[in-house]
């Protein structure tokens, strides 16, 4: 729900734009959307305090979700970018579209998955590979909100108004350029590793919640 409300509130600071102007690129197509998750998980941490429960479980639909983003995605780009090359030599059949996609997520789960569990067929059956490359904005999302997040923590009040500009305006400048208004640069690597590393945190906090139950 966090989502899509996301989405909403992106969609309210679009409404005084023309039609054309509210055209949003896809790397910041879901920069709201997940920003709003983040919003909700850390508002969710707060409440619970230390509850330990309540930490665990919601840590672990957190990560849940932000695996899923960071990791599975990462196979959805892997698979259309092997296809893409392929398909330049004539059509592919299902048995070689079956295998770009389980090597895929072998590639980018590694040992994280039982090979049981590879999804040959997730291609046929997950509607965003019929939308080209409609994946890694996802990713972007997740790691541009986490660090817009930390600039919200530093100043939330000035940050408030930026943001609502920042999305009002997605459809008229690139990611990088709206991006800097709030100092990112998006180009820098270890941006990217920030956020990340956010995430790194919150895995070593759940694992240390199982193990210490």
């Amino acid at each position: 729900l966090a989502h899509e409300l996301g989405h909403a509130y992106h969609n309210l600071n679009l409404g005084e734009r023309t039609p054309m102007q509210r055209n949003t690129p896809m790397a910041l197509a879901e920069t709201a959307s997940i920003f709003c998750e983040t919003i909700m998980v850390q508002a969710g941490l707060a409440a619970v305090g230390d509850d330990a429960d309540g930490r665990l479980a919601l840590l672990d639909g957190d990560l849940s979700g932000a695996c899923q983003v960071v990791v599975d995605i990462h196979s959805r780009f892997l698979f259309e970018r092997a296809l893409s090359s392929e398909r330049e030599g004539g059509v592919l059949s299902i048995d070689r579209l079956r295998e770009l996609m389980t090597d895929a997520q072998a590639t980018a789960y590694g040992d994280g998955l039982d090979p049981r569990w590879r999804h040959r067929d997730m291609w046929a059956v997950k509607g965003h590979y019929y939308t080209a490359y409609y994946n890694w904005p996802y990713t972007f999302g997740l790691l541009f909100g986490l660090g817009l997040y930390a600039e919200f923590q530093r100043d939330p009040q000035r940050f408030r108004a930026g943001y609502d500009d920042l999305l009002s305006a997605t459809g008229l400048g690139d990611a990088a350029t709206l991006a800097a208004r709030f100092g990112i640069d998006i180009a820098d690597q270890g941006f990217w590793a920030a956020s990340l590393a956010v995430l790194t945190a919150r895995i070593d906090e759940l694992v240390a919640a199982v193990e210490a139950r």
